[in-house]
């Protein structure tokens, strides 16, 4: 888990009002870049946090969020 030096890294507009994690827009994370669907990209990939290094294409919450978005699960 990262330390508190680790999140003062991340900038504040992009961290929600209670910060409790990263704001988001909608289901979408205010750090992503791009459009969902063709090309996206994390604007903040080198210092993201935790939660979001645990993502891992494919994984269940990579899955659930192509759901989200209307999106066909990957091949395997």
């Amino acid at each position: 888990m990262e330390d508190d030096a680790q999140l003062d890294r991340i900038p504040e507009k992009f961290v929600a009002a209670d910060l409790s994690g990263m704001r988001c827009d909608g289901v979408r994370c205010s750090a992503l870049t791009g459009e969902v669907g063709k090309h996206t990209a994390c604007g903040i990939y080198e210092i993201r946090p935790d939660v979001c290094r645990a993502c891992m294409p494919g994984g269940d919450d990579c899955l659930m969020a192509r759901k989200a978005h209307g999106m066909v699960d990957l091949p395997p």
